[in-house]
Parts: C-alpha cells; structure tokens; sequence
C-alpha cells in the first residue's frame, strides 16, 4: 500500500500541476477510478493487487501530463517506467508488467498477457460506469460483458 500512495500522490500533483476545470475533474475520476476496478478486478484473475492499481492509476498519465491523447499508450508507459525506477520502490519485472499493460491498454482489438487485459477492461468499464449511453464498438462491449460475467459469478 505503501507503494500505491507514493503514485497516488506524484499523479495527483501532476494532475494539479497541469490540468484545470473539466481536465483535471475527468483526470482525476478516470484515471482513480480505473485504479479501484483494476484492485476490485485482480482478485478475480489472481493478480497482484497493488501493481493492478499502480498501472490503473498511472494508464492515461501522459494524456493528462501532456494534455494530449494522442499515442498515449506508448506515451504513458514511457512516462510510468521512468517514473516507477524514480521511485526505487518497484524491482524489473514489477515495472515491465505495470509497463506492457499501460502500452497494450489501447488496443482493445488484441489480446495481450493478463495484466493488459485485465488494464483494457477496467478502462472500457470505467468509461461505461460514467456514461452507460457511450457508444462502444464491439470490442469495447466484449470488455463490457467479461466483467459482468465475473460478477454474477
């Protein structure tokens, strides 16, 4: 846990730092709220939970960073991997897994190792959770039901 508030916080600086009204509103509920359903999810998969909400919290870093969405997968996994080996608090294959998940994030259409997918259907969900009439395409919809799966389970 120790880890995970020591992120939480150099995300929430950032997102003070660089973003205003809407942006940092929408930062800040996207990219927590991501976090918690990929801590929430992990357990279903069996995954480590504070690496599940360490890449959560830090998928869309460089969009609200930057303030700009474009190629932000490989932009925010560039951006979290320099950050997580700042920290000294997070070993190689730690930050390789939080890193190819946030790199595979954006593409929904490929199946990639658990990590990512488990990174892709919290932030399909998150967005549904927030506007439930978004349009999704069909691979956005297979997230959909894959979690609603799990929890009727």
């Amino acid at each position: 846990m120790k880890r995970y508030i020591e992120i939480e916080k150099l995300v929430y600086q950032e997102i003070e730092k660089s973003c205003f009204g809407n942006k940092k509103r929408n930062g800040y509920r996207h990219l927590f709220g991501v976090s918690q359903l990929c801590r929430l999810y992990s357990t279903h998969f069996q995954l480590d939970q504070g690496l599940c909400a360490i890449m959560g919290l830090l998928h869309d870093y460089s969009v609200y960073k930057n303030n700009t969405s474009f190629n932000h997968a490989v932009l925010s996994s560039e951006l979290a991997e320099k950050l997580l080996k700042e920290t000294l608090l997070f070993d190689e294959k730690e930050i390789e897994i939080i890193v190819e998940a946030i790199k595979n994030h954006s593409t929904k259409n490929k199946v990639h190792d658990q990590y990512s997918e488990l990174l892709k259907m919290c932030d399909v969900l998150e967005t549904y959770y927030h506007d439930p009439d978004c349009i999704f395409n069909e691979y956005h919809q297979k997230y959909i039901e894959k979690a609603s799966l799990l929890l009727n389970k």
